[in-house]
């Protein structure tokens, strides 16, 4: 089976799948306030259960961007919907920074408490795109 690069690498079929992505992108980082709240509840396994699912949110963000630049470069809204995760991926990566410099004591959290809000959303305008993929609406 030849590969011709005039054809597009992810078809609308792709949408759903990238769907599923976007919605796990979006629990993993509601899960990091669910972790911040139970760190603040005085519960010593969310420290690290905090810290680790913000390393993973990191590097899925960050994988899922570069996916999305590779698999839907040829698909209508696909070049859009790449930007929108490379955003979310250099957010989450400030996040993930802002975080590491407030737990050596940085006075940050109150740059590191609003953007995390800021990433659900962010994260939920990645949803929405997605089902844009191909040309849906």
């Amino acid at each position: 089976m030849a590969i011709h690069l005039d054809q597009p690498v992810a078809s609308r079929e792709s949408g759903p799948w990238w769907r599923v992505v976007t919605i796990v992108l979006v629990a993993a980082i509601f899960m990091q306030a669910v972790f911040a709240g139970a760190m603040l509840s005085g519960f010593d396994w969310a420290r690290a259960a905090h810290a680790a699912n913000g390393g993973l949110v990191v590097v899925a963000t960050a994988a899922a961007a570069l996916g999305a630049f590779v698999t839907l470069r040829r698909v209508p809204n696909g070049w859009r919907f790449a930007l929108v995760l490379l955003g979310l991926a250099v957010a989450v990566f400030a996040q993930f920074a802002l975080g590491r410099m407030a737990a050596k004591g940085e006075n940050l959290m109150w740059v590191h408490v609003p953007l995390g809000v800021m990433l659900v959303g962010l994260a939920g305008q990645a949803v929405a795109g997605a089902r844009k993929l191909g040309g849906e609406r």
